[in-house]
């Protein structure tokens, strides 16, 4: 007799990341202490100018050994996707499996982050399946803004789960390789249990525009450019970039990849047969030296405004081989990624002083986002029929509408789970229920480092608040107080510490300390603390700020 999977083999699933945020996609799938990892990403801070690093997911439950991790799937080839597996694999020893260019670029993000482990990175085709412990991992074909995306089936002992990972539905794809809707038909005919399907684009009515519409409108701005025309996109985003040089080759430009990363891409993109261009069609910046401004063509990174991009070197005028004149067009091929938009407005503004003529998402049609939007997320559940929904990849308010889109499709509130990072879904023959939560947040990883939970936290107060340097001596004798308080500001209060706000807080940090009880000692936490307080009262009260206060307190 058959074991009941309705109470023996519930399968468990672990979002840590991707649920309430865009980026840092991370998600578990258990089942009997088994589990199987879809996606490890990283996230970009909200607030760059507080470090340079990045954050990664917590892999606090992941590496904590009380669940084997079986493997690692990967659904496509960006950051938000792949950009942690460095980090990932420094805990947990598990295959790694992707279509051909996401682990090339899997490989690249490797040695790039030092990793000196033997990877086990296996490469799968769409309709192929792997055995996994309890899971049966099948990959499909979807489209997407890089190409060899995926999205997932999964067999459970708890019935079919499909992870789409992130999808559009192109109906002319730049490769030819179609969306798979009649493998996502199938399935859904044949019963799934469960559909997690990406919300990024829910607020969008209608349907995404093909990437192949792009052609046309690249066309258009390179036949009318008369110097340079460069193209600024994600350097993963092979579709766009083998466009603009299919143009570009029409129009008798060469190609010249700018930044490592972007002349990386290319490399990567050659050997994979993405950019199968006859020799001499890119050619390096020292070359492009020797040609005319009208017979070239720049990628270049930095669409998001980064500091140390190729674009905003050109903006700044500081590339060394390459300088914006009267001519040239520049087009941000992306959209502005939310929290970006103040950097990428200066970035704009000084492309504009170059004498360049600037297009972007807002004033032309330059960028097709790889994200369904309603219509297609709506035809996503009509294809595969789920039992059960919970929408993933998103910000909160993202997850609230595409669940509300799932109601509309006729999927009932009982079988509609909204998760954040660390909620869990427990899933049976019998249906789906809230589980535990587990340990989920992020990591602030700066080059390889894992920096302290509380470093963000004190950057955002420094900038906002300042800082307070007290410097105070007592006797090694007597412990009285025989010099200072001297205060010393950073970002609190202008002058040379002799404002009215200064000496008003010395004095009363002076009178605090004269009427303290015992002996002053250089090491006496007390004495620490009492300078901390008074401080912080003193600027709290007067000024509103709560500046971070080092005291510094010398023996003689």
């Amino acid at each position: 007799m058959a074991a009941d999977t309705s109470t023996t083999n519930p399968v468990r699933i672990i979002p840590l990341g991707g649920l309430g945020e865009i980026g840092l996609n991370l998600m578990a799938v258990e089942c009997g202490g088994r589990a199987v990892i879809i996606d490890c990403g990283v996230m970009f801070p909200e607030e760059p100018l507080l470090g340079a690093g990045l954050y990664v997911p917590d892999f606090e439950w992941l590496a904590s050994g009380r669940t084997a991790i079986d493997a690692i799937f990967l659904t496509h080839a960006h950051e938000d996707h792949i950009g942690a597996l460095p980090h990932l694999l420094r805990h947990i020893n598990a295959p790694v499996y992707g279509t051909e260019v996401t682990l090339a670029y899997a490989s690249r993000r490797l040695k790039e982050r030092g990793y000196d482990g033997a990877a086990d990175l296996r490469r799968v085709r769409p309709r192929e399946r792997v055995e996994h412990g309890p899971f049966g991992i099948e990959f499909i074909r979807v489209t997407h803004s890089t190409p060899d995306s995926l999205a997932l089936a999964l067999s459970t002992p708890a019935g079919t789960i499909v992870h789409t990972g992130d999808f559009k539905i192109d109906e002319a794809p730049v490769d030819g390789e179609h969306f798979d809707r009649q493998r996502f038909a199938e399935l859904g005919a044949q019963g799934v249990a469960l559909l997690l399907s990406d919300s990024t684009n829910v607020e969008r009515e209608g349907r995404s525009g093909s990437e192949s519409s792009m052609r046309p409108v690249l066309r258009d701005l390179v036949s009318r450019t008369r110097g340079r025309f460069i193209l600024s996109a994600f350097s993963s985003h092979l579709h766009r970039i083998r466009q603009v040089v299919e143009v570009s080759r029409e129009f008798g430009r060469r190609v010249v990849p700018l930044g490592r990363r972007m002349g990386e891409s290319v490399r990567l993109g050659i050997e994979t047969g993405q950019l199968a261009f006859a020799a001499g069609t890119f050619i390096d910046p020292s070359e492009a030296e020797f040609l005319e401004a009208r017979r070239l063509t720049y990628l270049a990174g930095g669409s998001q405004g980064e500091p140390l991009s190729a674009l905003a070197k050109l903006g700044s005028d500081t590339h060394p081989r390459v300088h914006i004149e009267q001519n040239d067009t520049i087009v941000l091929s992306s959209r502005f990624i939310p929290g970006n938009e103040r950097t990428i407005n200066t970035l704009v503004n000084r492309l504009f002083k170059r004498g360049a003529a600037v297009y972007y998402d807002a004033i032309a049609p330059v960028h097709v986002s790889g994200h369904a939007a309603r219509d297609e997320l709506a035809e996503m559940i009509r294809l595969v029929k789920p039992d059960n929904f919970v929408p993933i990849h998103g910000e909160y308010r993202h997850l609230v509408r595409h669940a509300s889109l799932a109601a509309e499709m006729g999927i009932a509130e009982r079988n509609r789970f909204l998760l954040e990072d660390g909620d869990t879904l427990v899933l049976t023959g019998a249906g789906a229920k809230r589980g535990r939560e587990v340990p989920a947040g992020r990591v602030l990883v700066e080059g390889d480092v894992a920096s302290d939970p509380a470093l963000v936290g004190e950057r955002r107060a420094l900038a906002r608040d300042g800082t307070i340097t007290a410097v105070v001596v007592v006797s090694a004798a007597t412990g009285a107080l025989i010099g200072g308080p001297e205060l010393v500001s950073r970002g609190v209060v202008g002058g040379d510490g002799t404002s009215a706000h200064m000496l008003l807080a010395r004095a009363e940090l002076e009178q605090r300390l004269r009427t303290m009880r015992g002996r002053l000692r250089a090491g006496d936490p007390v004495l620490h603390d009492e300078i901390v307080r008074t401080v912080k009262r003193y600027f709290g009260e007067t000024l509103g700020k709560r500046p971070l206060v080092v005291p510094h307190v010398m023996e003689v």
